[in-house]
């Protein structure tokens, strides 16, 4: 009776050493297990065991390493899904401008009050987040933000600047778009590249999971699939560079555009909307902001 009490418990244990088997797997192993311990003798059966015991042990420490050293197999593909971003160069080839045109990082600007060199047809405010350093220009939702200085951009220049976002979903941040447009006003908010003189525009489609870009000026148009939504609680690098027609983007370090965007040359002034509305809280920030010359 002693011995099959033993039986019993160690069985358990193998069952919980055994749990990636199926259950029919598991029922022929422990029922061989169980028969050959009452069939055999003692001394013989003790061998076994012994034997299958050791086998189990080594199973399962073979299963624990694999997970603490993130081997398991779905583990890895639910990784590998997450952090696959597209389109990433092997080898970057933006290349700042050398001469710098104009810089913001809102360092003289004051709490809560819209920054010096801005302005919008609606809402926006300095603020500070934290954990993030540095200081951010809050978009409130439906307004577009240009530069309140007549600053048309050189003919070849590059731009950069970071967007940081917070949400619960990233669908929750809807979609915003930035670009350039042939004059530098914000009497309304700028939807897309067909309106209010509008020339450009890239739209970043948080809840659809793309980005769009299009040209009034050349017709050009296209969507690319993008996994924004692994950009709910991030700080976004955008980077733009513009030599005269041809228009160069990269999110992060992914090269998303590279086509003719302009016609002519003509004056560009650069403007960034917000979302025409955010859910459950969700907010965008921008910072960072640099031009420069080539």
């Amino acid at each position: 009776m002693k011995n099959l009490n033993c039986l019993v418990g160690e069985i358990i244990i193998i069952y919980f050493y055994l749990s990636k088997i199926n259950l029919m797997k598991k029922i022929l192993i422990l029922s061989s297990l169980l028969i050959t311990f009452l069939l055999f003798p003692n001394k013989i059966h003790a061998q076994f065991w012994k034997k299958i015991q050791d086998k189990v042990e080594k199973k399962a420490e073979d299963v624990t390493d694999d997970i603490l050293n993130g081997s398991d197999k779905s583990t890895q593909e639910e990784a590998g899904k997450k952090d696959e971003i597209p389109y990433v160069e092997k080898t970057f080839s933006y290349v700042p401008g050398k001469n710098t045109y104009f810089e913001d990082e809102f360092e003289n600007d004051d709490f809560g009050a819209m920054p010096t060199y801005w302005k919008t047809n609606g809402v926006g405010s300095i603020v500070e987040i934290s954990g993030i350093p540095g200081k951010w220009l809050e978009l409130g939702q439906r307004s577009s933000f240009k530069l309140d200085t007549l600053l048309s951009m050189p003919e070849n220049f590059t731009l950069e600047f970071d967007i940081l976002t917070r949400s619960d979903k990233a669908e929750d941040l809807g979609a915003m778009n930035f670009g350039f447009s042939k004059d530098n006003s914000v009497r309304s908010w700028i939807s897309d590249a067909y309106n209010d003189n509008s020339i450009t525009s890239t739209e970043l489609h948080f809840w659809n999971k793309d980005v769009t870009h299009s040209s009034s000026a050349t017709d050009n148009r296209s969507t690319l699939d993008f996994p924004l939504d692994a950009y709910g609680n991030t700080v976004i690098h955008i980077s733009i560079a513009v030599n005269n027609e041809q228009m160069r983007l990269y999110l992060d370090k992914s090269k998303l555009l590279d086509a003719k965007m302009f016609l002519n040359n003509p004056n560009k002034y650069f403007y960034i909307s917000a979302p025409i509305s955010y859910d459950h809280g969700a907010q965008i920030y921008i910072g960072n902001i640099k031009i420069a010359k080539n």
